[in-house]
């Protein structure tokens, strides 16, 4: 437990420095967290650390724009979040994989991991990455023109950044929520938010964020007309990306200025400043900002350059057709998306509202079983002791007869409230959990039926895995065991050269498989939905309760299992379950 201990802290201190190397040095920042990725797989049970590894370590190689990898470690994050019900560590894999589609240009692919970040991060009161995953739900409703919703979601996120105190998240804000309100045309308004945003980035020195302010603070200007002011916002801008190499951002802002020029009639320095705008763009595949520079460019050579000026209107065409179709696909698929959550939504509430209300219904049925058997275990005792000494006294052969037929009818009313119990002390027994040996198990439910008719004609194949180290409830492992392999034998074909029953344990994935088949009587697939209801019997020659199966559904239930069944008339059946090892 200690070394177990040890290894998680020193996992922490690597992740913890892997984090503060991250804004100087991200390739170190990956290298020291996949060390600590390792580490982590020296703990065989999967928990916190693992997840948190994993999304530190997609975090970082979405920054290093490997997507396809980041994508990968998100979602194994995922996975092992969901299993060990860790919200934090899900709420982290869908900020992951939100951001990694959203820097794919994958909008409607990204939009419903960050609605989920969003739910994770308020149901664990994280209001930091709640504040975040608002602003960048923010930016794909801007993508998508519904600018309503994006206003929204900043403005949300500002009042949580506000009252978190975070300048880098505020000044991030003030920046979106200034370019919405360039869309929507209140320039006064996107002017002070801007500046506010210009003054703290300059404060933080952050120089992409802060030339992104100086550019959105340029197109606010030109959409003013203050031309002048737009240039050296522009200006300014182009320094500042090209000085941290931040080419996204330089082509748009060269493409803005380029604009700015031919309004100044600056012909000349409009077509050199496109024409290498166009050429970055090219070289990365930025066809949003391409179309924008063919078309400026288009303009600039249509009153000096004929061909020249096709050529650039042709490519502005062809492109924009591309642009235009990708971004309606992404417009139609988002919003089915949004209309598929909303659906589900609702459909989560009705489903929860009806959940309740069974389980209502199901602990008051269990307490009427739970009460009404222990009042009859009493009287049905007494009857059954009664019977004993009745069967000494009577000597008449037709009495004998109609006693036998008395003394059945009572020991199965017997057998149907002990089950009954048994049905109700699956819900309220204590849960211990131990070490579960299958072979003891198997071999004591095995022996336990040999008083049943045809035993000693059944061929048993027992294969359990080796070294299988599995801890549960004993008292719900026999009890699935007792009723597969008591069905398995009641129901055999006497009529068959070798009845068989084949029981087979083993571990596949996370999951304890048990497996019992026979060629016995078989069950017609019309009665396969209906085998596992209280009190039915698909057997013309069933002489039980009709209890059994319903039984071990529910003690499969409580152990988070699941159970399926294959069978067919007069060839046989075959039930499988399995149970989760980390239930």
């Amino acid at each position: 437990m200690k070394i177990a201990e040890d290894l998680i802290g020193g996992i922490k201190e690597l992740l913890a420095d892997a984090h503060k190397l991250s804004k100087q040095n991200i390739p170190l920042a990956i290298s020291i967290t996949e060390k600590a990725l390792f580490k982590s797989q020296k703990i065989k049970e999967k928990n916190i650390i693992h997840a948190d590894a994993l999304n530190q370590l997609s975090l970082l190689q979405r920054k290093n724009k490997e997507y396809a990898t980041a994508r990968s470690l998100a979602e194994r994050a995922q996975a092992i979040s969901i299993n060990i019900d860790y919200d934090r560590g899900r709420g982290d894999a869908c900020y992951n994989l939100g951001t990694i589609f959203k820097a794919q240009g994958k909008f409607s692919d990204a939009l419903p991991h960050f609605i989920e970040a969003i739910n994770h991060y308020e149901s664990i009161q994280n209001k930091n990455f709640h504040s975040k995953s608002l602003c960048l739900l923010g930016n794909i409703y801007e993508k998508f023109q519904d600018f309503k919703n994006a206003k929204i979601a900043y403005e949300k996120a500002l009042d949580e950044a506000e009252a978190l105190k975070n300048e880098n998240l505020i000044s991030d804000i003030y920046l979106n929520l200034a370019s919405v309100n360039l869309k929507i045309d209140r320039i006064s308004k996107a002017s002070y938010l801007i500046e506010k945003s210009i003054k703290l980035k300059a404060k933080l020195d952050q120089k992409e964020k802060l030339a992104n302010a100086h550019y959105v603070a340029g197109k606010i200007k030109s959409k003013s007309g203050d031309l002048k002011t737009a240039e050296e916002y522009f200006k300014t801008a182009i320094s500042l990306y090209s000085e941290g190499d931040f080419k996204d951002g330089l082509v748009e802002c060269m493409e803005k200025l380029g604009g700015v020029y031919i309004q100044e009639e600056k012909i000349k320095e409009a077509i050199l400043l496109l024409e290498d705008a166009a050429e970055i763009a090219e070289k990365m595949d930025l066809k949003n900002s391409l179309f924008k520079c063919h078309h400026l460019l288009f303009r600039c050579f249509k009153s000096i350059n004929t061909s020249k000026a096709l050529f650039h209107l042709e490519e502005y065409v062809r492109l924009k057709e591309e642009t235009n179709q990708l971004y309606i696909q992404n417009l139609v698929n988002g919003y089915e998306i949004i209309s598929q959550l909303e659906d589900l939504e609702k459909e989560s509430e009705i489903e929860q509202e009806r959940a309740s209300i069974i389980e209502k219904k199901n602990t008051e049925l269990d307490s009427f079983f739970y009460r009404v058997s222990h009042d009859l275990k009493g009287p049905i005792a007494s009857l059954l002791g009664l019977s004993d000494l009745a069967d000494k006294d009577i000597k008449d052969a037709e009495a004998r007869q109609y006693f036998k037929m008395y003394d059945h009818q009572i020991r199965r009313l017997n057998m149907i409230v002990m089950e009954l119990i048994n049905i109700t002390e699956l819900n309220y027994k204590d849960i211990k959990l131990t070490l579960i040996n299958f072979y003891e198990i198997v071999d004591n439910c095995i022996s336990a039926y040999t008083y049943l008719p045809n035993y000693s004609k059944i061929s048993f194949s027992i294969d359990i895995e080796s070294n299988l180290s599995f801890k549960s409830e004993w008292y719900i492992i026999n009890t699935i065991l007792q009723n597969l392999i008591e069905n398995s034998i009641k129901y055999i074909d006497a009529e068959k050269d070798q009845p068989r029953v084949e029981i087979s344990i083993f571990k596949k994935k996370e999951l304890i498989n048990i497996k019992v088949s026979d060629n016995g009587e078989g069950i017609d697939e019309k009665y396969h939905s209906k085998i596992f209801d209280m009190f039915y019997r698909a057997s013309e020659n069933a002489s039980g309760t009709g209890l059994g199966l319903f039984i071990m559904k529910r003690a499969i239930e409580r152990l988070k299992g699941e159970v399926s069944v294959e069978s067919e008339k007069n060839v046989g059946s075959t039930f499988l379950v399995k149970i989760p090892i980390t239930h």
